[in-house]
């Protein structure tokens, strides 16, 4: 069985590089102080794995999507957001049982994306950042949204093999 990922059709391709239409999806996040990505997405992922894995007022477990998700803020602080499978609406989602664990919806939105693989540093998400918003500024789109870090695979797995994507949103 294939891990559910946010529903969207690409609009246009250029190399690595897509721009795509999402339909609207809900996720799970916590907000995190850390020094980087890598921290930030560690320390994240517990609180929302545990949600999942059943720590909510129901017990219920909830199947695992892809991907992870993390928005830097600009005080230091990170968003680290699963998406929850599009079976649930607001109102179907047991509790968490931990208070940080919130919940929001993604609206449906275009977006530029990136896709890379291997480990997601802070120096190769910079980088990657920077390239798509050089490419997006070539084909006068502008930002909408603050850059989201995408990583798909679990942290056992090889980085080569690794999909990550950068994904911006702009005003269609």
């Amino acid at each position: 069985m294939a891990i559910e990922t946010p529903k969207y059709t690409v609009i246009k391709k250029d190399g690595k590089i897509e721009l795509r239409k999402y339909a609207a999806f809900l996720t799970s996040n916590v907000e995190i102080s850390a020094d980087d990505h890598a921290s930030a997405g560690s320390s994240g992922f517990s609180y929302l794995a545990g949600y999942i894995f059943g720590g909510n007022s129901s017990s219920k477990k909830i199947a695992m999507t892809a991907p992870v998700m993390t928005t830097q803020a600009k005080n230091g602080t990170f968003r680290v957001s699963f998406v929850i499978p599009s079976q649930y609406s607001m109102k179907d989602l047991p509790a968490p049982n931990q208070k940080a664990v919130t919940f929001s919806e993604m609206n449906e939105m275009t977006a530029a994306t990136l896709t890379f693989s291997g480990y997601t540093s802070d120096d190769k998400i910079a980088s990657k950042i920077q390239d798509l918003q050089e490419w997006m500024s070539k084909q006068n789109l502008t930002p909408s949204t603050t850059p989201i870090i995408a990583r798909y695979d679990p942290p056992w797995k090889p980085g080569f093999l690794r999909k990550n994507e950068i994904i911006i949103g702009y005003k269609a």
